[in-house]
């Protein structure tokens, strides 16, 4: 698969944009601030519907406008498709495909495929869980776009019950008739959301190891295992979670139960996969406080190259587009070579830098400067 075009509105700092791309490795360089990486979060929107950046969508339209449009055409073996998206600040957002309005997000996400590569990469080592758990089901979505249904159900739920803890904290005989229904949803949907990221690791897992050795030259062993309250005992905080869906709901209803007072007294839910943790270990350390910054950016290569792979091996449209925002300038160069030899099979690649020279050495199918929300070749 790769970008035939892209047409902006509104998006950012472009107020109105209609650029032609090219398959194969395309550079877009200019000076920092320019427009480079709104190009790449337009594109990676196109796929995930949702920026990748910051929450929600309102800082992407434009400040004195109460609405903007963003569409591509994307070619694989001479088949086009064309994805629209139209945000909105006061009505809800509208999405399109080749021309016709849909009802469901479903119906346009993963018709493109994207895997986004960026300085904040280092956060799924470094940072909190819930940025690895947005890694997991953002790439989720896109493999499997009926899970946006599930995981946006999940939270649904989620709030609701999260309501009714709050409303009966510190009172002495509280109103729960409702709270046994909303386990049932939350166990249900949990337990989905639970099996497709295990699921989803298992995949990752073996493909993270041999893209880690070769990234960094190390023989050092890599884990990669979700990790759950659920399942767990009152002394332990997490255990990985149990694969067999009929045996993990049974152990969440145990878990929910078990934390009921707890619940109570802070009004939250305390156990299910909103809490859930995905540990990555090297050499039987944990990664994110004992990984150096060169092994550190080895492994968060290592994941987006992984997820690359398994979405190349299960889509029927063919390579995810590879989007690479400014990474070169951050990595040593023997992790810049290596990276040049694993993306550049790619069907489109591209790749952003504050000027040519900091570009990596290529057989450039197209270079486009950036200046100002200006795209020129």
């Amino acid at each position: 698969m790769w970008l035939k075009s892209l047409q902006l509105a509104n998006f950012r700092n472009y107020s109105q944009l209609n650029l032609d791309l090219s398959s194969g490795q395309v550079l877009l360089y200019g000076q920092n601030g320019e427009g480079k990486t709104n190009l790449v979060e337009a594109i990676s929107y196109l796929s995930t519907l949702e920026s990748h950046r910051v929450t929600g969508y309102q800082s992407l339209i434009q400040q004195e406008h109460t609405t903007a449009q963003l569409s591509g055409k994307v070619n694989h073996n001479s088949r086009e498709l064309l994805i629209g998206v139209e945000l909105n600040k006061e009505t809800s957002n509208r999405y399109f495909l080749n021309g016709s309005a849909r009802k469901k997000t479903s119906e346009v996400l993963g018709l493109v495929r994207t895997v986004s590569f960026s300085p904040e990469d280092l956060d799924l080592i470094r940072r909190d869980p819930s940025d690895r758990r947005k890694f997991l089901d953002s790439s989720l979505v896109q493999l499997k776009p009926r899970l946006s249904g599930v995981k946006a159900d999940y939270e649904r739920v989620l709030k609701q019950r999260n309501a009714l803890l709050k409303s009966a904290r510190g009172i002495k005989n509280p109103e729960l008739s409702t709270l046994e229904i909303w386990d049932d949803q939350l166990v249900a949907l949990g337990t989905e959301l639970a099996a497709e990221r295990v699921e989803l690791v298992t995949a990752l897992s073996p493909l993270l190891q041999t893209f880690y050795t070769a990234l960094s030259d190390s023989k050092d062993e890599i884990s990669l295992r979700v990790v759950s309250a659920v399942g767990s005992d009152e002394n332990e905080k997490w255990t990985d979670i149990e694969r067999d869906p009929k045996i993990y709901s049974q152990l969440f209803y145990e878990r929910l139960e078990s934390l009921r007072k707890k619940e109570l007294e802070r009004g939250i839910t305390l156990a299910g996969p909103h809490r859930d943790e995905l540990l990555i270990d090297k050499a039987g350390l944990l990664a994110k406080t004992h990984a150096s910054q060169g092994e550190a950016w080895s492994l968060a290569l290592g994941l987006k190259l992984a997820l690359g792979d398994v979405s190349r091996k299960t889509s029927n449209i063919g390579d995810p587009i590879l989007l690479l925002d400014d990474v070169f300038a951050v990595l040593d160069k023997g992790r810049r070579e290596r990276l040049v030899e694993f993306v550049t099979d790619y069907e489109q690649v591209i790749i952003t830098a504050a000027d040519e020279t900091m570009a990596p050495n290529l057989d450039w199918s197209e270079k486009l400067h950036v200046s100002g929300g200006v795209v020129s070749a």
